[in-house]
């Protein structure tokens, strides 16, 4: 862990990292064929940054862990517990929203500097080892996070049709 610092100088929040990280999550969450999940998406995607304000209290802390895996899994498993198992669309859309923040981040980086890699500690806090992510990893990023929310639209409707069928 180390003190980061002013995220206004070190994290670089402009309109672009702001708009860009809710379109990649709206995108994301567009497969789920419901505006709602939709707009839900994008905010999660840009709530991500949340962390950020830590770095106002200039304490130590391992950056960007949030953007991790096991993050991502236990966000689901929240959303699941806090708003049941009725609809698994919201667990699957808070998974997608960190994936294509990550997407994002890749990206920009890509844009800013091309050939340039972006890290993350993918599987913090089990590891913090930075694992770096360049090329084209931003789109493979987006496909599985549009991936993860289309099976989940697809097995929820199933499930609808079936319930409904089954009354």
């Amino acid at each position: 862990s180390y003190i980061i610092g002013n995220p206004i100088v070190v994290s670089d929040p402009s309109l672009v990292h702001i708009f860009g990280h809710i379109s990649f999550g709206m995108i994301a969450g567009a497969i789920s064929l419901s505006l709602r999940y939709v707009f839900l998406t994008g905010a999660f995607a840009i709530l991500l940054d949340a962390d950020h304000l830590l770095q106002f209290f200039n304490i130590e802390m391992i950056g960007r862990m949030v953007h991790s895996i096991p993050f991502a899994i236990i966000i689901a498993l929240i959303m699941i517990y806090v708003f049941g198992k009725k609809d698994y669309r919201l667990a699957a859309i808070s998974f997608a929203a960190i994936i294509s923040h990550i997407a994002f981040d890749v990206w920009l980086a890509q844009q800013t500097l091309p050939g340039s890699t972006s890290g993350f500690p993918l599987f913090a806090p089990f590891t913090v080892e930075i694992i770096k992510l360049g090329g084209l990893d931003w789109l493979y990023l987006q496909i599985l996070a549009i991936a993860i929310v289309g099976i989940i639209a697809i097995l929820n409707h199933k499930i609808s049709i079936k319930n409904y069928v089954g009354n």
